[in-house]
């Protein structure tokens, strides 16, 4: 019988015990300490009494309390719901009271929040927190007030799940799209296989996976996932700067790296040397449009391929993307693509009204098919086009949401934020084109007729928006131009900001 995901954990973490396991602003924890944890709070939740197909809440902040939370409920193979506190508290809070969980997990800083613990007795969730301290040890407990689960309604048990992935969030507030242990084995085994480490004895890697992306990111889930899955040792970061990156990079001398284009533009603006980055053999760049020109120049000065990935939270595993041999063929006859199907991927492109095939080389909108996905063709929200090679071009997305160099941001989430400023009377706001991260969110303001100070606003904003949400300008008009429903034309209005 093959091993299931939850054995697998089990055995990593007693591979190499005393061994790094997370290595998190200059603190390594151990596997041993991982496992400590992971032990404490399966008896926690096993004593509250909460069936193992119940979905559990996952504080998804990067640090080693979430990833001993996130340990501990693949071990016990629990499905994993995961929370978003890297977002404003409202919307953390939002995501407490709104799931309705038996129970939730995170690290005590997030529970000291103003109202985390009071929004968790309301949704009836009980709550286990896990403090780390400056020896990497972690201790978990269940928070008073809500050490036991209140009497719900409660979410519906979850049987095979593995863990929710949020979506992009492209045409409303992420979705939820649970990964069933069905999709998530192959998902692994072939990205284990992508690495030729599949017919390893299991051990621990000398290697590490760089974690940069937030673990509310697809990309962070599955990087710390897979890692896990590998018994490979993580170094985590919450922010990505320059310095740290090359430090690490230095330090452990991985042969591979992932940076969102954004990344490799504040790379490649850097005084970083060739020398620096003498290990990387390749760098994987995805979620978002590397221009052409950017990409050439990050590969002469440092010599090594970018491999371009294409995917969304919905495609788990990766829909298209570039190999080596790819590369060394095609590099510059096909700059600007995104690569070429996986092999158990088929790409068409449709009329986006019609849905009629176009032809190759036609412009339409993207639709995959896959038997890892499911059994019908999935349309994307990108518009694309195939050529005769079976490469891929992504020529944009159907919708208004704003991509700031890999991170999402939907207008409609920080609009009622920007309303509540004095003498906003309407407000939204737009993607402006930026060549670092390809686009950056600038807000549209009406206002009552009060002066309102731009750089006071943004101010405000800060406080309550995550740092990739705050506009980085803000523009007045008269009056929004809005539709028969009294709803703000955004296609009038992009024209009006010479955007169309």
């Amino acid at each position: 019988m093959a091993q299931t995901i939850a054995e697998r954990v089990a055995q990593v973490l007693t591979l190499s015990p005393d061994t790094a396991a997370v290595e998190f602003q200059g603190v390594s924890t151990t596997w041993r300490q991982l496992e400590a944890a992971a032990l404490a709070v399966e008896a926690h939740l096993s004593d509250l009494g909460i069936s193992k197909e119940a979905p559990i809440g996952w504080v998804a902040r990067n640090g080693p309390a979430s990833v001993a939370a996130f340990v501990a409920l693949l071990r016990a193979a629990r499905p994993i719901a995961p929370l978003r506190p890297n977002q404003t508290i409202d919307i953390f809070k939002g995501d407490i009271r709104d799931q309705k969980l038996k129970a939730v997990v995170g690290g005590g800083a997030d529970w000291d929040l103003p109202g985390v613990i009071d929004t968790a007795r309301e949704a009836g969730s009980a709550g286990v927190r896990i403090d780390a301290d400056a020896a990497g040890n972690l201790a978990a407990g269940l928070i008073p007030g809500i050490d036991t689960v209140g009497p719900g309604p409660h979410r519906d048990d979850a049987p095979g799940m593995v863990v929710e992935r949020l979506s992009s969030g492209t045409t409303g507030p992420p979705k939820r799209i649970p990964v069933t242990v069905e999709k998530m084995l192959p998902a692994l085994g072939a990205a284990e296989e992508s690495q030729a480490s599949s017919q390893e004895a299991l051990r621990i890697k000398t290697s590490p996976a760089i974690v940069l992306a937030p673990f509310t990111h697809a990309g962070g889930i599955f990087g710390l996932l897979m890692a896990m899955y590998q018994a490979r040792p993580v170094v985590l970061f919450d922010k990505f700067e320059v310095d740290r990156w090359v430090k690490a990079v230095q330090t452990y001398r991985p042969k591979a790296a992932s940076l969102v284009p954004a990344m490799i533009r504040m790379v490649l603006e850097s005084d970083t040397p060739k020398e620096a980055l003498a290990s990387l053999r390749v760098v994987r760049s995805g979620t978002a449009a590397l221009d052409p020109d950017t990409q050439r120049a990050f590969e002469e000065r440092f010599g090594m391929p970018v491999l371009i990935d294409y995917g969304a939270a919905e495609f788990l595993g990766g829909v298209a993307g570039w190999s080596l041999p790819d590369h060394q063929k095609f590099a510059e006859a096909k700059r600007g693509s995104v690569g070429r199907p996986r092999s158990d991927v088929q790409l068409r492109t449709v009329d986006p009204d019609t849905g009629a095939l176009q032809k190759t080389g036609e412009v339409g909108q993207l639709e995959i098919f896959s038997r890892r996905f499911s059994p019908d063709w999935i349309r994307t929200n990108d518009l694309a086009r195939l050529d005769e090679d079976g490469f891929l071009y992504i020529h944009g997305r159907t919708d208004d949401a704003i991509n700031r160099g890999g991170f999402k941001i939907l207008p409609d989430e920080i609009a009622p934020i920007i309303r509540q400023y004095p003498g906003v009377r309407e407000a939204t706001v737009v993607g402006f084109p930026d060549q670092r991260l390809g686009q950056v969110p600038v807000a549209i303001i009406e206002a009552t007729g009060a002066d309102i100070d731009p750089e006071a606003l943004k101010a405000f904003l800060k406080e309550r928006l995550a740092f990739y949400q705050v506009p980085v300008d803000v523009k007045f008009i008269d009056a929004f131009p809005r539709t028969t429903s009294l709803k703000i034309s955004r296609p009038e209005l992009k024209a009006m900001l010479g955007l169309a």
